[in-house]
C-alpha cells in the first residue's frame, strides 16, 4: 500500500494538530504551587511551595485542637494532631495542585493551588 502525497500531507497535518494543546496551555510553563492553609475558612497562611527550600515546622492551634503541620522541600504534610481519627495525618505529604488535607475536627483545610 503506497501512501499518496494528500496522505502525507494530511497525516503531517494532524500530527501538528496534536501539539496544538501545548501551545494553548502553554508549554514549558512552570507549575506554581502555593499551600494555603485555612481554619474555619479563614486563611491563616500561604506557603510557596514551588520555591519552598528546607524542613520547616510549626503548630496551628485551633478552638477544637492542635496540628502540627511540617513543610519539607515542596511537599507538605500534617505529621501530628490530637483530633481522635487523625485522619489528616495518615494523608501523608502532598505537593501537586489540586491535593487536599483536611481535619475536620479541628476545622482545619490545606489546599494547594
Amino acid at each position: 500500500m503506497m501512501l499518496s502525497r494528500r496522505d502525507v500531507l494530511l497525516l503531517a497535518a494532524l500530527l501538528l494538530c496534536s501539539f496544538l494543546p501545548l501551545a494553548v496551555f502553554g508549554w514549558g510553563r512552570s507549575p506554581v504551587a502555593t499551600a494555603v492553609i485555612t481554619v474555619d475558612g479563614a486563611t491563616i497562611r500561604e506557603i510557596p511551595l514551588t520555591t519552598h527550600e528546607g524542613r520547616e515546622t510549626f503548630t496551628v492551634d485551633t478552638p477544637n485542637g492542635t496540628n502540627e503541620i511540617t513543610v519539607d522541600g515542596r511537599t507538605i504534610a500534617v505529621t501530628d494532631a490530637d483530633c481522635h481519627d487523625k485522619i489528616c495525618v495518615k494523608s501523608g505529604a502532598m505537593e501537586r495542585k489540586g491535593e487536599v488535607i483536611a481535619c475536620l475536627p479541628h476545622k482545619l483545610l490545606i489546599e494547594i493551588k
